[in-house]
């Protein structure tokens, strides 16, 4: 969805890219438009993006970090 006040304009892609798109939207992001995939293809760009520019110390300490909460979201109620 585009954002509120956000203007639009034209991107210039092939058909095979624009159903590209279009596929990854209706099978992957629940009927999500082109510029919602857009958007998130953006996201998990930035995402890896800034992932790589981690050392390792810091990598490792967040994928524990991940682990840690990934149980705690997991773990049986008492």
């Amino acid at each position: 969805m585009q954002k509120a006040g956000a203007a639009a304009t034209t991107v210039r892609v092939s058909q095979e890219t624009r159903d590209a798109l279009s596929r990854i939207g209706e099978t992957e992001l629940r009927g999500a438009s082109l510029d919602e995939v857009l958007q998130m293809l953006i996201f998990e760009h930035q995402t890896r993006a800034a992932f790589a520019r981690l050392s390792a110390r810091d990598l490792a300490d967040y994928r524990n970090e991940a682990g840690v909460i990934a149980e705690v979201d997991v773990a049986p109620k008492r």
